[in-house]
């Protein structure tokens, strides 16, 4: 792309507006979201800029991945990101640090630039609408493509070792995962010099025996199969138990919140997918209860 007016065409904006939201400072929603103990800071884009973050999304989506790549694709998730690990040998991973405020506006620029050989004034707007304060959001749907895409060189670096030493590996957003025989503490050193000259860092390397059962994307691994992890699964159970003791509408947002996480259980467990036609069942009663309710309720 070499023409801004061409990018406004395909993007469907005039080019004023394009270059009205590239120079505003108030683009983005900035709050906290609680992650365990911990803070996240969260940057959503506002109505106008989400429709643009949408269709450069769309774009990006129509390039081909890598096999190692789990994360925004579809028909790949954090399960099947896991079930290439399965299996007896050991595992090794690592996670990069704050990896969305790491990927800046120059790596995304040069991806623009570089690997989609866009023009220098066409890659300087993309970059400016696509990042907040030199960066790329934590909560656009952009993102997640956006980020892996400017930083491939790191990826695809690190999947270049993988092979060397005769690993299996994937990347599922900053989850950095590899199986195998030689999956030791001297490959993630090397690992980790990768990832430190291009730029990045890392925390939460983890080592696996063979014999270990493994923790991989929050999936478990147990050998030649994955399972939930327990403490999820005696959550569920306890959220169950505990439906009778909340008020019909608060059961209700309880209801839905359940139905979700059987399935997302059931995806890794098949067994977890019994309790869903009853969950649903009890949806329905309490949704036909709450019609009663309100038809009975006095009308002014």
């Amino acid at each position: 792309m070499a023409s801004r007016k061409k990018l406004a065409a395909l993007l469907g904006f005039d080019l004023s507006v394009l270059e009205g939201l590239s120079a505003a400072t108030n683009n983005f929603r900035t709050f906290e979201i609680k992650q365990g103990i911990k803070l996240r800071k969260v940057e959503v884009p506002k109505r106008r800029l989400e429709r643009i973050h949408r269709k450069v999304f769309s774009l990006l989506e129509r390039i081909e991945k890598p096999e190692y790549l789990h994360s925004g694709i579809k028909g790949r998730s954090y399960i099947t990101n896991a079930k290439v690990h399965t299996g007896s040998v050991p595992l090794v991973k690592l996670d990069l640090k704050k990896f969305y405020p790491s990927v800046d506006g120059a790596r995304v620029y040069r991806f623009f630039q570089q690997a989609l050989q866009c023009s220098p004034d066409v890659s300087g707007l993309l970059t400016k609408l696509c990042t907040i304060d030199g960066h790329v959001p934590t909560g656009s749907c952009v993102s997640q493509l956006l980020a892996y895409f400017s930083a491939k060189p790191m990826f695809d670096d690190l999947h270049i070792l993988s092979s060397q030493w005769g690993l299996r590996d994937t990347c599922y957003v900053d989850d950095l995962t590899w199986s195998g025989e030689r999956a030791t503490p001297a490959f993630l050193w090397d690992a980790k010099k990768v990832v430190h000259r291009h730029g990045f860092e890392y925390h939460k390397d983890r080592v696996y025996t063979a014999d270990d059962q493994k923790l991989v994307t929050g999936v478990m691994i147990d050998g030649d199969r994955i399972a939930v992890l327990p403490s999820r699964e005696l959550k569920l159970w306890k959220d169950i138990n505990a439906l009778g003791m909340n008020e019909p509408l608060e059961r209700l947002a309880a209801v839905n919140s359940l139905i979700g996480s059987v399935v997302a259980n059931g995806q890794i467990e098949k067994r977890f997918l019994q309790r869903l036609r009853r969950l649903r069942d009890t949806k329905i009663s309490l949704v036909r209860q709450l019609e009663v309710n309100f038809s009975r309720e006095p009308s002014f």
